[in-house]
């Protein structure tokens, strides 16, 4: 299993890499708006009453970028049996891992941990009970009936071909976002594995958007 890990190079970045707890190859990333090419920047989504749109941009295109050019390098240099790490993702048991690569006649992304979300509206969430949504040990289907995901910070590509076909799906995409909420509601991961492999801990700090807090098992523990 190789596990590319993507991280800035600011303070944030280095305090959580010192936390990091699995062998990983470190693919930095990057949060300067003139590194994302310009007809990625064009296509980022900007809501008309937002005030600082380049702001938004910046943040959503960064993150975007960063990530595409790790799916870029998995495509290029074929690699088999990758997990992109975020770096607020701490392993929990490097068993898991071993028990991940050993099922057979995987081919698509699967997610390995993540923030849960009321299935059609982020206004709901004050509604939503992440506690609620059971899984079996192992590969799940996502019920996007029952919820919808965020944070990308944990995501298996068994084969290149999966990530080329989400690249596909972004070149091809008219609209882009924050690639992880692109990814659950485009609904292009559909499986996930439980226990969730990592812990998802980045002590209050966002350096994107908002803080996930503390999640295991797709559960969130602490804000």
């Amino acid at each position: 299993m190789k596990i590319l890990l993507l991280s800035l190079d600011t303070p944030v970045g280095e305090k959580r890499r010192s936390k990091i707890n699995y062998d990983h190859e470190i693919i930095w990333g990057t949060n300067k708006l003139e590194d994302v090419p310009q007809e990625m920047k064009d296509k980022i989504h900007v809501p008309y009453n937002v005030k600082d749109k380049d702001g938004l941009i910046k943040k959503k295109g960064c993150h975007m970028y960063s990530y595409y050019r790790i799916l870029k390098k998995i495509v290029n240099e074929d690699l088999y049996n990758v997990i992109i790490c975020e770096d607020d993702a701490i392993l929990k048991d490097e068993k898991l891992l071993d028990d991940l690569e050993n099922i057979k006649d995987l081919s698509e992304p699967i997610l390995l941990n993540a923030k849960l979300h009321h299935p059609k509206n982020y206004r709901y969430d004050k509604d939503f009970n992440d506690k609620d949504i059971k899984f079996h040990d192992g590969i799940n289907d996502i019920d996007f009936d029952k919820f919808r995901w965020s944070c990308s910070a944990c995501i298996y590509y068994p084969k290149p071909e999966a990530a080329k076909y989400i690249i596909d799906l972004l070149d091809k995409s008219n609209t882009l976002t924050y690639l992880d909420l692109y990814l659950s509601k485009n609904k292009i991961i559909k499986k996930l594995y439980y226990p969730s492999i990592f812990y998802i801990k980045d002590d209050g700090v966002s350096q994107i958007c908002d803080s996930k807090g503390f999640i295991d098992n797709y559960i969130i523990k602490q804000k």
